[in-house]
């Protein structure tokens, strides 16, 4: 029996990798393209200015909103003067990961394992692998 075949797809266009962040979380604002100058706050319809943040300010995710093609917009609040707006995710960025410190000490002494102890103590000598204990 044969299936029938549709019309071959081509290639998947390549997905495009943007952060996400969560409401609440604490992120900066990251000048998109280059411009050091600051990003401007606009309204949820995205047409009027309502502010501006320079670029490093600190600023709290609120609310966020897909877009699709345009790309997600996050709902933000600067932590310094409160102003909020909407800004592209790409005018964010979140803090780097803070790693442990490493702790430093005396290594412990290599111990044998478990299952090795266990095995010693049931070795018979004169059973062969597999055979029944009598």
């Amino acid at each position: 029996m044969r299936f029938a075949q549709g019309p071959s797809r081509g290639p998947s266009p390549e997905r495009v990798r943007v952060p996400v962040f969560a409401i609440g979380r604490r992120v900066r604002v990251a000048c998109a393209g280059g411009n050091s100058g600051g990003v401007t706050l606009t309204d949820d319809t995205g047409t009027n200015a309502l502010g501006s943040l320079s670029d490093g300010s600190e600023v709290e995710i609120l609310a966020w909103r897909p877009r699709g093609a345009e790309g997600t917009r996050y709902r933000v609040r600067a932590t310094r003067n409160a102003l909020e707006g909407w800004l592209a995710v790409a005018n964010l960025a979140g803090y780097p990961a803070k790693l442990p410190a490493a702790v430093s000490g005396p290594t412990p002494p290599a111990l044998e394992s478990a299952s090795s102890l266990r095995a010693a103590e049931f070795r018979d000598p004169k059973r062969r692998f597999g055979q029944r204990s009598k």
